[in-house]
């Protein structure tokens, strides 16, 4: 067989850039044809699409779907015609990708999470490789706020066995993408608990979003155009120092939240385990969100701040810094108790 990656080399520019203009075109007509036509043929040709597990690293930057809208490689591009099929055609394309350190993750072409993992192949680059540098073996991680589970996987191999994560996800929907991918994976470190944290036990009305932005259900109201609500499920609600006690968590050394908008509340809920435990936090800190559920940014950096916990922000270079009060917040933010680097 004629080595073609040699031969190619040798080729003016031109014509490769030729060559692969034709290849293009013939694979976005190909793709969608099959799904719409021959859709178990369809899925294997997008499972065969599939690109490499993404790499741990800084990825000065990142955007969302970063892939999709702006650097747009010649592969991602291939893969986008699938998933912007399966989006406008209402097709369920279910696929497994390649997460990090060997995990796997179930996916539906055509939503949110499977334009950054299935086009893109990343997702938040610059949080994992935070907590890359922070997560330990025995150590245990929360995360609150779990949707599909991409932190609890990454999270659950890095503590290995004699550490545990605690999974919190209040929507059924996601719930059962997330525990389908806890038995992918072979994960037995870690606790799913179907609930919702605040600052008060009780009952509350989540908001369920439609399939494409899973990511987006909410106690409040969704601050992203084209969100409308599909489902209210009444979920129960606890707060994170009850949590703690209930399931005898003596030591959490990090946290994650992502909750949109009632990370005020949550912490509010959590003071006694942040004040005695001194977690690291990563937090999402989205202003639109916050604002719906009575609270702000500031606030949020307020609270921490009075539990001695120091800011710290990503910046473009993808790593974080020490946040200075009056210059903006990343949107997602760290707080670091004394004496953690």
């Amino acid at each position: 067989m004629p080595n073609t990656a040699a031969m190619s080399g040798d080729r003016p520019s031109w014509l490769r850039n030729r060559f692969a203009d034709r290849l293009a075109h013939r694979l976005d007509r190909l793709g969608p044809r099959l799904l719409l036509r021959a859709p178990p043929l369809g899925r294997l040709y997008a499972r065969a699409l599939r690109g490499r597990a993404p790499r741990l690293g800084v990825v000065p930057g990142w955007r969302f779907a970063i892939e999709y809208s702006v650097t747009r490689p010649w592969w991602a591009m291939r893969r986008a015609v699938l998933w912007q099929c399966a989006h406008d055609h209402g097709l369920e394309v279910p696929v497994v990708v390649r997460w990090l350190d060997g995990t796997r993750i179930g996916l539906t072409l055509g939503n949110d999470m499977s334009l950054c993992l299935y086009v893109g192949s990343s997702f938040e680059p610059n949080e994992f490789a935070f907590l890359d540098r922070v997560l330990r073996p025995g150590m245990t991680f929360v995360d609150v706020g779990a949707n599909e589970g991409l932190y609890t996987l990454f999270a659950a191999r890095r503590v290995g066995h004699a550490g545990r994560v605690v999974a919190i996800e209040p929507s059924s929907r996601e719930r059962a993408l997330l525990e389908a991918n806890l038995a992918r994976n072979r994960l037995g470190n870690v606790t799913v608990v179907p609930r919702a944290l605040a600052d008060a036990p009780g009952s509350a009305e989540l908001k369920i979003a439609p399939k494409r932005h899973g990511g987006h259900n909410t106690l409040g109201q969704f601050i992203y155009e084209g969100d409308v609500v599909v489902a209210r499920e009444k979920v129960a609600v606890e707060t994170l120092d009850a949590l703690a006690a209930r399931l005898d968590l003596g030591r959490v050394d990090v946290v994650k939240i992502d909750v949109e908008g009632a990370e005020l509340k949550l912490l509010s809920g959590g003071r006694g385990l942040l004040s005695r435990q001194r977690p690291v936090l990563l937090i999402e800190a989205n202003e639109a969100a916050l604002r719906q559920q009575g609270a702000s940014a500031a606030a949020v950096v307020d609270l921490l701040r009075s539990l001695d916990y120091r800011i710290h922000a990503f910046d473009e270079s993808g790593m974080t810094g020490p946040w200075t009060p009056g210059t903006p917040l990343s949107d997602n933010i760290v707080a670091l108790p004394p004496g953690e680097r």
